[in-house]
């Protein structure tokens, strides 16, 4: 999976990958995933993707987008404090100039490419769906170790130190697991049928390195360009 950074929209290839996004958010959250989110024509969006996000999207040859995440500043429109505040148990989110919000990470879990996805609000529910075997569970937890390195690597470049996010209890095991534990920022509570949980995470070399999976190639080189 090679990892893209798209943060305009002008260009044949912008619009295409951005497009092939926007379907593959609509399978995973609106079709599978059953949320309440605006999926109109196959395509899902909301108001955030109106205030000019970055998203770091996945590409396979042969598969096309198979993984994406969407990063904005909370101060400049937060899903915590907006959407989710009750993540965060009466509190109003502690933003600074260097924190990113993440949301709408999703992993495809299938090798078809029009497969059965596994998404979260954020960084939650990777790995939830269709098991096969050990290779694809092979394949889901390198794109997700590929995507979220891709996170730190672009916050690092930017001047980032600290990410924050909705996602689920199973992927704050994950999380944990592969060296990036979540700082919780309020009680775990049932939202879609979810439970979630609003966290904080911090971003350093130390977390890159010990996120990149073996073959990881740089996104800073790979930015999509107009086409």
């Amino acid at each position: 999976m090679q990892l893209i950074v798209v943060n305009e929209t002008e260009g044949t290839q912008r619009r295409q990958l951005l497009e092939s996004m926007a379907r593959l958010r609509a399978r995973v959250f609106a079709d599978r995933l059953n949320w309440q989110v605006d999926s109109r024509d196959g395509l899902e969006r909301d108001c955030f993707d109106d205030q000019e996000p970055t998203y770091i999207v996945g590409f396979e040859d042969g598969l096309g987008v198979v993984g994406s995440v969407r990063l904005l500043p909370p101060m400049r429109s937060s899903m915590l404090n907006e959407v989710f505040p009750c993540l965060l148990d009466g509190h109003s989110l502690q933003m600074h100039e260097r924190m990113i919000e993440s949301s709408r990470f999703c992993i495809d879990n299938n090798f078809a490419k029009h497969g059965t996805p596994s998404g979260g609000q954020t960084t939650g529910a990777v790995g939830a769906g269709r098991r096969e075997g050990r290779a694809d569970t092979s394949i889901i937890h390198s794109r997700t170790r590929m995507l979220l390195a891709g996170i730190v690597e672009w916050s690092l470049a930017y001047g980032y130190e600290e990410l924050v996010t909705a996602t689920d209890l199973r992927f704050e095991r994950l999380l944990k697991m592969v060296g990036w534990p979540l700082r919780r920022l309020g009680s775990p509570q049932m939202i879609n049928e979810t439970h979630s949980v609003a966290g904080s995470l911090t971003i350093s070399a130390g977390v890159f390195q010990s996120l990149k999976p073996e073959g990881y190639r740089s996104l800073l080189d790979h930015t999509a360009r107009a086409g």
